[in-house]
């Protein structure tokens, strides 16, 4: 046999993926196979998905892998409809035990490992990956051996206008707590996502050596988390990962769905049992120097007098009072008994975990002569962290940074507001030494905040239900608030329309699991002052105003009414919101409080998104461009009568159309469809 027949015939046993299948078990339509090599292959209704090993280290640099550890034991429990396996292997003086989780009729599994020290009495690790997927062979499906597959990139938090991405492979890429790994033509992929953060921070990684092999782990922290030091350090008798969600599906939005459902399953959350919030937050329409709180009444008596459609189900609407630092409280707290008076809402605003430059010398409540940057994280040289977004993280672990939330929020309360957007709280996420040295990472820090604002917020503690709006937060911990701004700040043009309408196109799935309601921002309609650009043009308004209501959803508007200003903008953004919120079937359309689904995951924004009502089906079509576009509608795709009467709700007209639809929207433009649901279709 010469050289050539020889490297041929090791180049074909790599390929043909030649591990043996050692042990299998079943659970109704998933197999779980033990390869000779150390990994475990998942095999979904027969076919063979893709294979995997699972790898841990401790802090003194030993590491664990299935690829080359021994496996020492191997079991299986059973329960109905539940199969529990266990796999352990050792190596390098380390033990790694894989937990799997199989239930019947359902597409995924469920997988963690944990790692113990056989050297020392206490196991400390900040790195654990039950999933790390191997170079695909000829027994993974094609997809994975694809250059044509998509990676869903999901942003570690909202801030710094980050966005969700479809993205061909590449070494590094990153994708946090959750992926989906998908052909963009189909929407055939697997979906892997963590189900526990109160203590790590997870992602899923492509590797550095070779893309098509990715990592699902727990221990990131890199720029994108903002942190400047490595992920906290777990420590034990053992330490375990969080559970990962491994499914293949048909169609990757069922997966995220299903995601969403899985992972809030048995979690505490904020639970909301009024309706989507209707209103006006200050933050867009204002500039600094406005007398903010004569402003504050201005808005509130223009919605409540001349936006007689733009109502919560209630027939109430809030009115926020963002950034309102060193205002007069008495004079605040007047305004509050007026806009309750008229039998409406009022709300407020805290960012208890940051000191910026120029408020860190706010007092501390309940701590005479400290402030807010007397609280900061430092490093352990004593030095303050860098500050991130201009502003350096509070380390709520320290007794006085505890003690100012407890009262601020207390303040709030006792005051009357029922509403409060809470800003900055990446920052409280970050990774480093705190002064409760049990609070190892930054994950379990951020847990403790939530813990306490739950614990002050609770609705039988205050006698009454307070709606809580996270602002700049991290997409984990999940269910810390009733929603969660989907983006940064998102003001009113066209660009900004693609950009709340990103978090929609791949993050839909987040609103009504992972909170209540998923926020497009504040909807500026004519003018945004901290923007820096110019009025917003009809269309792009429009289509603003439909982003939002499309998404989920919480409606605060942020334009200037007056009373100071420039003139013709004050009368311009009235006129304007009297027209775009005039509307009564798309203010219904937000008012049923349901995300509209994506008709595909695409790398560019996709256009098209609908909502089955039961009754009917909802289209959303927007036109990116800037000139006018025949647009196309799929029926089959969206569940819609073959033929029948569309109605055509900005216009409030109907025309008639069989077999095929399509309509012309202008440039920057939107519409939105009612339709008849195609016969069978479910309830």
């Amino acid at each position: 046999m010469d050289r050539q027949e020889i490297l041929g015939r090791i180049a074909e046993k790599f390929l043909s993926g030649s591990a043996d299948v050692k042990e299998c078990f079943d659970c109704g339509r998933i197999r779980i196979e033990f390869l000779s090599d150390g990994a475990v292959r998942y095999v979904l209704d027969g076919e063979r998905v893709h294979f995997f090993y699972s790898v841990a280290s401790v802090l003194d640099g030993r590491k664990i892998d299935t690829r080359s550890a021994k496996r020492i034991t191997l079991s299986m429990k059973k329960e109905t409809g539940v199969r529990e396996l266990q796999a352990s292997y050792e190596e390098n003086g380390l033990r790694l035990v894989q937990h799997f989780r199989l239930k019947e009729n359902v597409p995924y599994f469920i997988l963690s490992c944990s790692v113990k020290d056989l050297k020392q009495e206490k196991t400390e690790s900040n790195y654990l990956a039950p999933l790390d997927f191997g170079y695909p062979d000829k027994n993974c499906n094609e997809l994975f051996r694809s250059l044509d597959q998509k990676m869903l990139l999901v942003p570690y938090d909202n801030d710094m206008w980050v966005r969700y991405e479809s993205a061909p492979l590449r070494p590094g890429r990153t994708s946090y707590d959750v992926t989906a790994i998908y052909n963009e033509e189909t929407n055939r992929g697997l979906v892997v996502g963590a189900l526990d953060y109160s203590d790590w921070k997870n992602a899923v990684r492509c590797s550095a050596y070779d893309a098509r092999c990715y990592t699902a782990f727990s221990g990131v922290a890199d720029a994108c988390t903002h942190d400047c030091m490595p992920h906290g350090s777990l420590i034990g008798e053992e330490v375990s990962s969080s559970r990962f969600l491994c499914g293949w599906y048909q169609d990757t939005r069922d997966g995220l769905e299903e995601y969403g459902r899985v992972c809030m399953e048995g979690k505490e959350r904020f639970i909301w049992n009024g309706p989507v919030p209707f209103g006006w937050n200050s933050y867009a329409g204002l500039h600094i120097g406005m007398p903010l709180l004569d402003h504050w009444k201005e808005a509130a008596d223009f919605l409540l007098d001349e936006l007689p459609e733009f109502r919560d189900a209630a027939g109430k609407v809030t009115v926020n009072l963002d950034g309102n630092f060193f205002q007069d409280k008495k004079k605040m707290k007047k305004i509050l008994d007026d806009i309750h008076a008229r039998g409406h809402l009022a709300g407020n605003y805290m960012s208890p975990l940051i000191a910026h430059k120029m408020l860190g010398m706010i007092p501390l409540r309940g701590s005479v002569g400290r402030t807010m940057k007397s609280v900061v994280m430092k490093d352990r040289n004593g030095e303050p962290f860098p500050a991130a977004d201009g502003s350096v993280p509070v380390d709520i672990t320290i007794p006085a940074a505890e003690k100012n939330l407890r009262l601020w929020i207390r303040e709030i309360v006792e005051m009357g507001f029922d509403y409060i957007k809470i800003d900055y709280l990446s920052h409280g996420a970050v990774e480093g030494p705190r002064y409760d040295k049990t609070v190892r990472t930054g994950r379990q820090a951020l847990t403790r905040f939530y813990d306490i604002l739950r614990e002050e917020l609770d609705p039988e503690k205050v006698g009454r239900e307070i709606f809580v709006d996270l602002s700049i937060a991290p997409l984990f911990p999940a269910g810390g608030g009733h929603a969660r701004r989907c983006c940064c700040d998102a003001f009113g043009h066209h660009e900004d329309v693609r950009y709340v309408l990103n978090a929609l196109n791949f993050g839909w799935w987040t609103s009504g699991s992972l909170y209540r309601y998923a926020d497009p921002d504040h909807t500026v309609l004519y003018h945004a002052y901290p923007d820096g650009r110019e009025h917003t043009d009809p269309s792009s308004a429009r289509s603003r105003y439909l982003a939002s209501a499309i998404s989920g959803t919480v409606m605060l508007l942020s334009d200037n009414y007056g009373p100071s200003g420039e003139p013709g903008d004050i009368r311009n953004a009235r006129e304007r919101t009297k027209h775009l919120t005039g509307n009564p079937e798309i203010n219904q359309v937000a008012r049923m409080g349901k995300p509209f689904r994506p008709l595909e995951l695409r790398s560019n924004t996709a256009s098209l998104y609908y909502l089955d009502t039961g009754s009917a089906v909802y289209v959303a079509v927007f036109n990116f461009d800037s000139a006018e576009r025949r647009m196309p509608i799929p029926l089959d795709g969206i569940g819609a009568a073959q033929a029948g009467i569309a109605r055509s709700v900005w216009e409030e007209s109907d025309f008639v159309y069989e077999g095929e639809l399509s309509l012309s929207v202008k440039g920057y433009d939107c519409a939105l469809l009612r339709l008849n649901r195609a016969e069978g279709g479910q309830e």
